[in-house]
């Protein structure tokens, strides 16, 4: 059971042509989103007007974008044959550089960024029983890795591209999501470390499963949503790891895998994926509360402030906190 929240989101107005996948939001009022046909948007005044901008002719799909301030950018395109690519910007998107293209069979998923260093990492799908991937110190120079993890892939393990959160980078913390293997893993490690720790979890695995977005606290405390593309009804899909334990926490009112995971300000728990939005007041909470029944991908805060992107252009935004209403809902 889940209630229905008191506060709707608020609509934001955006091309209806675009798939917006990636979001970054570096200060309330400053947005970046990213997107199919190789378009990315910034805001300056809380998504009421949008500056449109691509980095390049090619039709890419920009499925992460990791914003520094308003001026300062980087956006991650997928797929194979050199379409994974990172561009930056540094003047608001009026110019975009290429800073990494990659080469053949690798497919890189997410990426992040530890904004007081620019460290990168990004995450590829292994390839021919190695791991892939890539790490810059400053957002320049690059550095493909097969060995920066304690244990080799498994058969197919690689990643899920569908929110820009199956990497992230959390005060020290670098954590991965991996999926499409027998096991979906959490690859955690602390900024000083030398190798991401696997680490087996009970979230749903196979082809086309796996973890989507993570969200780590500390190397020994990290949040895992996931699940499976093609079977909605397998459980767990989210999970609290904490002290070398896994607890399932309370399953959302959402129907299929889900993508995003966003964490607030006030320790509130947002996911999403194609069936909705819904948040949960803590960790320890029961009741979740539905947002939306719009096709989002991803979401993203700050401070009190969190943002939505999803399918055909969608976009909104609301203001939390946000108080249940006393109509329920199955």
């Amino acid at each position: 059971m889940a209630t229905t929240a008191a506060v709707n989101l608020q609509p934001l107005p955006t091309r209806p042509d675009v798939n917006w996948i990636g979001l970054s939001v570096p200060s309330p009022d400053v947005v970046w989103i990213s997107g199919n046909k190789a378009t990315i948007a910034r805001s300056l005044d809380g998504g009421q007007t949008w500056n449109y901008s691509q980095p390049t002719n090619t039709d890419l799909q920009f499925r992460d974008i990791e914003a520094l301030d308003e001026q300062h950018a980087f956006a991650l395109s997928v797929g194979k044959n050199g379409n994974s690519r990172i561009y930056y910007t540094s003047n608001g998107g009026t110019s975009w550089q290429l800073r990494y293209r990659a080469s053949g069979e690798k497919f890189l998923n997410c990426f992040s960024i530890a904004p007081k260093t620019n460290e990168v990492w990004g995450f590829g799908d292994s390839i021919d029983g190695k791991w892939d991937l890539l790490r810059s110190t400053d957002g320049r120079n690059w550095l493909s890795s097969s060995n920066a993890v304690d244990s080799p892939p498994l058969s197919a393990e690689g990643g899920l591209a569908a929110s820009g959160g199956c990497v992230r980078y959390t005060k020290g913390v670098w954590a991965m999501g991996t999926a499409n293997a027998s096991t979906a893993r959490l690859l955690v490690k602390s900024s000083f470390g030398i190798r991401f720790k696997a680490i087996d979890t009970p979230i749903v695995a196979g082809p086309s499963a796996g973890i989507a977005s993570v969200w780590p606290f500390t190397e020994d405390h990290v949040l895992l949503v996931g699940g499976d593309l093609n079977h909605p009804e397998r459980r767990p899909r989210i999970v609290e790891y904490k002290d070398d334990e896994f607890t399932p926490l309370s399953e959302p009112p959402l129907t299929g895998a889900l993508y995003g995971l966003t964490v607030t300000s006030n320790g509130a728990l947002i996911v999403t994926n194609p069936s909705g939005a819904a948040l949960l007041p803590t960790v320890t909470s029961t009741e979740w509360l539905r947002l939306s029944d719009a096709n989002i991908w991803s979401s993203a805060c700050h401070d009190s402030v969190c943002y939505f992107v999803g399918k055909s252009g969608y976009t909104a935004k609301v203001s939390l906190p946000i108080t249940p209403s006393p109509q329920t809902r199955d």
